[in-house]
């Protein structure tokens, strides 16, 4: 079997209460969970496989189409998140248009709505959970002539049975293989905040134990790669000429102790790299941070969402405001740049000045970068049924999307307090607040690495000027 593995271009992405300023300079990561399932797929089997990044070009459909009859996949697999659904069901018509038989979706949004996905025209089979077991499991029984009916971690009809547990690769997670960066265009990738070199992600842990009330991570078994088959991963993207990492596990350090042995293993073997974590603030001290300073680290992302112990408690982030001020402390001694996320219009916030009080927050805390939202409560979080129970938010509009998926819908805000429109003036108002400042723009100015470095931080300053 021939199969394309496909994320679709951002066209129709749900309307984010984001500025446009700020979203345009995401970072560019590569597909990580198709180079994932492409990988098993090329190790485990005889089908052949290519993976079209749609996004990374923006790809037109008719572009897209004209690649995929060129290429002729039998099946094509799309990666599915729920903002996205406009472009993934796009993506699914025009692989059928160009001739591939069958159309597979996975991802974020099929772990939550697996029944309703499978229901989309043009959708053979669904994925919930972890893609690379069930992807080779459907292309085998599809090579055989079977269907896809029975396959443990997938759905073939709306009638059939949600699949109650994931389908995992290996329960090891040193057993599945390590992924060749060149099955992308691998050198296009690149981080904002970086230093200029090239980038990519990578993952050391999978699932995550904690249950933040805004959150709809899929809740899969926490499991951990050894240190050395974490550093076999780098080192082999270290020889293509990768520079700078990203961790993107849930929440990287559950452990402390984990992540002083990977440090320990990153300095035993002599590697040099640039990397980047996402991090909770419990549980940080000085010797941690040291200890990644020295392996590499040089950046941490804290979600902090709140500056009050009344919001980290409704939001259930299971830290205190002193444990945050301490982490990020910590962070500015030891050398270590800080990227801190923060929520506005979460419930808590009841007035203009609540609002104006989280700003004044993020800016008493200092972190390097900040990136704020507002509060979009999604299915499947705990916080989106409060606001179903509470009459602050409506599952109508939800439902009939999943069905129906539409270029003008615009996902519900918590608006218990306010509108919309004041939510998206306080969210603008917030980014000029901190970015504008003097002591922010003078470090940056200071941190500049390089001119292609420079050019990406000016072109992401005027966008924020005129936003």
């Amino acid at each position: 079997m021939r199969v394309m593995l496909i994320r679709p271009p951002a066209k129709h992405t749900v309307e984010s209460e984001v500025p446009e300023a700020v979203s345009a300079e995401n970072l560019s990561y590569p597909p990580l969970a198709l180079m994932a399932i492409a990988q098993v797929l090329r190790d485990f089997s005889q089908h052949e496989v290519t993976i079209l990044d749609a996004q990374l070009d923006d790809l037109d459909y008719d572009v897209m189409e004209a690649k995929i009859r060129e290429w002729k996949p039998d099946v094509v697999g799309v990666t599915a998140f729920t903002v996205q659904l406009v472009d993934v069901l796009k993506t699914v018509q025009t692989a059928k248009k160009a001739g591939a038989k069958y159309a597979v979706v996975g991802g974020p949004h099929v772990s939550d709505f697996p029944r309703e996905c499978v229901g989309l025209p043009g959708v053979d089979a669904v994925v919930k959970g972890e893609g690379q077991k069930p992807m080779l499991d459907l292309c085998d029984a599809w090579a055989r002539g079977d269907t896809a009916k029975g396959i443990a971690g997938t759905m073939a009809h709306p009638d059939d049975p949600v699949p109650e547990q994931d389908v995992y690769f290996s329960n090891n997670l040193d057993d599945y293989p390590v992924i060749d960066r060149t099955l992308v265009d691998y050198k296009r990738y690149y981080d904002v905040m970086g230093k200029g070199g090239i980038f990519t992600t990578l993952i050391s842990s999978r699932g995550c134990p904690y249950r933040c009330t805004f959150c709809n991570t899929p809740r899969h078994r926490y499991r951990v790669s050894s240190p050395g088959r974490v550093c076999d991963e780098i080192k082999a993207c270290l020889d293509l000429g990768i520079e700078e990492f990203y961790f993107v596990d849930d929440t990287f350090n559950i452990t402390n102790q984990r992540v002083i042995d990977l440090c320990d293993e990153i300095l035993e073997r002599g590697l040099k790299l640039r990397w980047t974590v996402r991090f909770r603030v419990k549980g940080v001290t000085r010797e941690l941070l040291e200890k990644m300073k020295a392996a590499g680290c040089q950046r941490i992302q804290f979600g902090v969402e709140q500056g009050t112990e009344e919001g980290l408690l409704r939001l259930k982030k299971d830290v205190t405001v002193r444990e945050i001020e301490s982490a990020f402390r910590l962070c500015r001694e030891v050398g270590i740049n800080t990227v801190a996320y923060f929520m506005i219009g979460t419930p808590v916030e009841r007035s203009r000045d609540d609002v104006m009080d989280t700003i004044a927050y993020s800016i008493k805390l200092d972190p390097d970068f900040v990136m704020f939202n507002v509060l979009t409560p999604f299915p499947g979080t705990t916080l989106y049924d409060e606001g179903l129970r509470d009459g602050v938010l409506d599952l109508d509009p939800w439902t009939q999307f999943m069905k129906n998926p539409r270029e003008d819908f615009k996902a519900q805000v918590w608006d218990e307090h306010f509108s919309r429109a004041e939510l998206r003036e306080m969210l603008d108002i917030a980014y000029k607040k901190f970015y504008w400042r003097p002591k922010f723009v003078a470090r940056n100015i200071t941190q500049i690495q390089s001119p292609r470095d420079f050019m990406r931080k000016a072109s992401a300053g005027l966008r924020m000027l005129v936003a």
